[in-house]
């Protein structure tokens, strides 16, 4: 039995999976507009929070925010790498993501 796009809609209806787990529209809405109010409460209120409170919020806000950096060899690093005799990085280059 080849497998096209009938046998594959024959195994669809046959599949365990139930129906996808989307947001009903009014709930996403509903979210947004809590998430906003919170947020227009922080604002106004930020004074009466800790010093604490202020680092952990400016904390979880730059992860949305600061574009995330990847990691670079630096010269020192591959100075200790080649003392110990590794010579596998002069292959790929001192990026460790190539």
């Amino acid at each position: 039995m080849p497998f096209n796009s009938e046998t594959a809609k024959i195994a669809g209806q046959k599949g365990k999976r139930g129906p996808s787990k989307t947001l009903d529209p009014n709930i996403k809405e509903k979210m947004e507009i809590l998430y906003e109010g919170v947020l227009d409460h922080l604002i106004m209120h930020q004074s009466e929070l800790s010093m604490s409170d202020r680092v952990k919020l400016l904390q979880s806000l730059s992860n949305y925010l600061l574009p995330k950096t990847k990691s670079v060899r630096d010269e020192f690093t591959l100075d200790k790498l080649a003392k110990r005799g590794k010579n596998w990085f002069e292959e790929k280059g001192p990026d460790p993501t190539k």
